[in-house]
């Protein structure tokens, strides 16, 4: 099968496979119960440590500081967003640098305004996950530019700490002294000793380096000491040959990913040039700034606090700059950061598994690890700061220009693609996740393909497993070739990491190269290419069954448009097999791991499965909960819409329908059953940009469920084993027959639609509950809203779905395509 040349517009659907996944087990406004918990900073002790090191024995005890005058800032509240903004504006913030010493001072980074769901920066397409990771301010966070004032406020930071918290779940502590064969090889303690002395930056006599204030009267001192200390060690140790630039940063904004108003300034940043750094991103038209240093160009940033203000919240901190260099160098598989006082270092490690910091380490006794600590976070070798060096761009003028990617072919030899340039990439804005990348590239011959990394935890079956048994199937993605175990991030992790602490699972990557397909279906442009791409999928999930393979994860944009330079092939694709399983026949297996899927797509029954006070037997997950699921896309499409590139914007709100869905399994499974039984579709009307066609379609679609939901309650009631098996048997033997009468469904809707005027708006009558958030929920339907979410395309999701145990914090997960 010949690769797809269509071009991949960016989905703005912001649940898929990877928006449920496994990053979905993290909660969405308050941090994991965990750092609540006495038990959350527990220490690993090493292999053969008597004792571990008490940083308290280290630092003053003191209270934490009292919050700074002025406005607190708190957590973005709900207001719609508008369509993407390809080219957002600028303004630029430059603060400047205050050291008493010549030092080098980073160039401010543009801020950017806000973007939609699905942001365009940097080369990168930006789905939205349900994590409420956004902190704005009541005033501006650039109006203080006074250190002593501290411009970010304890409010502001906690806010920040606490989302990152919620993504990466409980970062568990080890001992500090692992840090002494961290980086090893980077330096001998021989030649450490010999630079140290030589440079005269550490008095071996007294133990102590030269020049440190041991009661700094704030951070500027400490930071300016830190800054020129770095910048020596890099200088005479690292071997970066100007590839590295120690810059002061604590007036520098760092704009965030996920809402470009909400910022950092770390205290010290190594600034980076090479294959994997590119400047900030300067939309068309704006200016670039010489030198500038953001998320996107550091190989590592230092924060830099006295010994009194160095608790477990500020280490917790760093966390939320690891996980913007995740977001902007996509190419990471790994990031670290220090914490640095006058006395001790602390390091924050994240990757695809989460994160861990580890207890203090007194720099005075053990000057060698910390130097090996900046030489190792700054290195000029890109695999050792943590990069895939698998993937390289040609940087111009700051500015990734083109780009390749390696991998291996269907015989299993190395292959290098070109990066495409002209179409942005895909990254889910979630860390402990399955962390999906899909890299948009071209083949020899000038066809688009696509590479998708992906990282799954041991438990679950590899993607390609799927992939490779559904080759030649019409209506579903097709794969060329797969690379497996690529890394995997227990071999990330050091010797006395406790592996089998509740929160760590390992994930392993993989790269999968696979056709191209034309853009998610929520980018429909008329109403007949969205019916028309809906039947098909249903025809490869169809098409699916037969080869052996239940999809279980069937959502708006895990359905893409096919090829849109040819009118042969199906109209949609179905893709993502994640979530897949191995069938031999219509079920995919008892359904002991409920939680595939996103409560907006799954079925009544699945979502009765998992109300564990409701005595009923479980019935195996099967091919009628995925076609219920199309039922659901359709409806999304119906009342998530109001015409071509239009969402709806109160779709995701208040008592909206598709609100409803989303809310906790017991209320959504309440308002999918009212719906199902509901005598017609008027109570909650559709937007009339939808034909008459298209509405009879949705009707006849939920008639079609109403009797097949109520045959599996009606088993599922059963008790006797034998007779609900045989119920089900005689339920399954009309399979070929449920997927014919749905497809002919569509096929009279898309008759109905050729027709002249068949598309043409429908006329409505003035009702008074006709706004979605004027609905009057059902006397069965929570009261509850989900009126924080905008718009149509910005849905939540709470559950995983990846094999995790149930006893994991739910996370929020990324949403990529394909």
């Amino acid at each position: 099968m010949s690769v797809s040349t269509s071009k991949i517009a960016v989905s703005r659907v912001q649940t898929r496979s990877q928006t449920r996944s496994d990053a979905q087990r993290q909660p969405t406004a308050a941090p994991t119960k965990s750092l609540q918990n006495k038990d959350s900073n527990m220490t690993m002790k090493p292999r053969g440590s008597k004792k571990i090191p008490n940083t308290a024995q280290m630092a003053r005890k003191v209270q934490p500081r009292s919050r700074p005058a002025g406005k607190a800032r708190i957590p973005a509240g709900s207001r719609p967003r508008q369509r993407r903004n390809p080219h957002p504006g600028v303004r630029t913030n430059l603060g400047r640098d205050d050291s008493p010493i010549h030092l080098k001072v980073a160039s401010a980074t543009p801020e950017l305004e806000n973007t939609s769901a699905s942001d365009v920066v940097d080369g990168i397409s930006f789905r939205s996950s349900s994590t409420r990771d956004s902190v704005s301010s009541l005033d501006s966070p650039h109006a203080k530019d006074q250190e002593g004032d501290n411009e970010y406020d304890e409010a502001y930071l906690e806010a920040q700490r606490k989302s990152a918290v919620a993504d990466l779940g409980e970062i568990l502590t080890v001992d500090g002294s692992c840090l002494q064969d961290l980086y090893k090889g980077t330096a001998s303690d021989r030649r450490i000793k010999n630079f140290l002395t030589a440079s005269s930056l550490y008095d071996y006599n007294t133990k102590s380096w030269t020049g440190v204030l041991r009661a700094p009267r704030d951070e500027t001192q400490l930071r300016v000491w830190f800054t020129k200390v770095i910048k020596t060690i890099i200088d005479g140790l690292g071997n970066v040959k100007g590839t590295r630039e120690v810059v002061d940063t604590s007036h520098t904004t760092f704009a965030h990913c996920e809402e470009p108003t909400q910022t950092s300034r770390p205290s010290i940043s190594v600034r980076a040039t090479g294959p994997s750094f590119a400047e900030p991103w300067v939309p068309n038209g704006g200016k670039r700034v010489p030198n500038a240093v953001g998320f996107s160009n550091v190989a590592t940033v230092f924060e830099v606090k006295p010994d009194a203000d160095a608790n477990e919240a500020a280490v917790d901190r760093l966390a939320a700059y690891n996980r913007q260099i995740f977001f902007r160098q996509l190419n990471r598989l790994f990031c670290r950061s220090l914490l640095l006082t006058e006395t001790q270092v602390r390091l924050l490690h994240c990757d695809r598994s989460g994160a861990y910091k580890t207890t203090s380490v007194n720099i005075h006794d053990d000057p060698c690890t910390f130097v090996r600590l900046v030489l190792g976070l700054s290195s000029q070798h890109e695999a050792t700061l943590g990069l895939d060096s698998t993937v390289q761009w040609t940087i111009r003028n700051g500015a990734k220009v083109a780009g390749t990617i390696t991998t291996v072919n269907e015989s299993g030899k190395r292959i290098k693609y070109q990066l495409r340039m002209d179409e942005p990439h895909i990254v889910c804005r979630v860390v402990r996740s399955r962390g999906t990348v899909c890299w948009r590239a071209r083949d020899k011959a000038g066809k688009h393909i696509i590479l998708k990394d992906a990282w799954r935890i041991d438990e679950q079956v590899p993607e390609y497993v799927f992939l490779d048994r559904a080759k030649g199937v019409a209506g579903v993605t097709q794969m060329f070739a797969y690379e497996d175990d690529r890394t995997q991030t227990k071999r990330f992790r050091p010797e006395c990491f406790d592996f089998k602490a509740n929160e760590f699972h390992n994930r392993t990557m993989s790269r999968v190269t696979m056709a191209c397909y034309g853009s998610s279906l929520d980018r429909f442009t008329s109403q007949r290419q969205a019916i028309v791409a809906l039947r098909d999928a249903i025809k490869g999930h169809w098409n699916l069954l037969k080869a052996g393979i239940m999809h279980r994860d069937v959502s708006m944009d895990n359905i893409l448009f096919g090829d849109d330079d040819s009118n042969e092939g199906p109209g949609g694709i179905l893709i993502d097999f994640d979530m897949a399983m191995v069938v031999d026949g219509p079920t995919a297996g008892l359904l002991t791991e409920y939680r595939v899927g996103t409560h907006l797509y799954q079925s009544v029954s699945v979502l009765r499965h998992s109300d564990q006070s409701t005595r009923i037997a479980p019935l195996p997950r099967d091919y009628l909960d995925d076609l219920e699921s199309f039922l659901y896309v359709l409806c999304h499409l119906l009342y998530g819409f109001e015409g071509v590139d239009l969402p709806h914007p109160n779709a995701f709100r208040g008592l909206a329908l598709l609100a409803q869905w989303e809310q906790d399994r017991l209320s959504s499974t309440y308002s999918k059953a009212n719906f199902l039984d509901e005598t017609a579709l008027s109570t909650r009307p559709i937007p009339p940009f939808w034909s008459s066609a298209c509405v009879e379609l949705c009707d006849s679609f939920r008639k079609f469920i109403l009797p097949l939901s109520d045959a599996k309650t009606d088993i599922r009631d059963t008790r006797d084993p034998k007779k609900r098996q045989k119920l089900l048997e005689n339920l399954y033997d009309e399979l070929d027959g449920h997927y014919a009468a749905v497809i002919s469904m569509f096929d009279d809707a898309i008759a109905g639609l050729d027709r002249p005027g068949g598309d043409a708006p429908r006329e409505t009558e003035p009702q008074i509950n006709s706004s979605p958030e004027q609905e009057t929920p059902s006397a069965h339907r929570s009261t509850s809203s989900t009126s924080d979410t905008d718009g149509s395309r910005k849905r939540k999701s709470s559950d995983s779905e990846d094999g995790s145990p149930s006893t994991k914090r739910h996370r929020s997960v990324d949403s990529v395509s394909p």
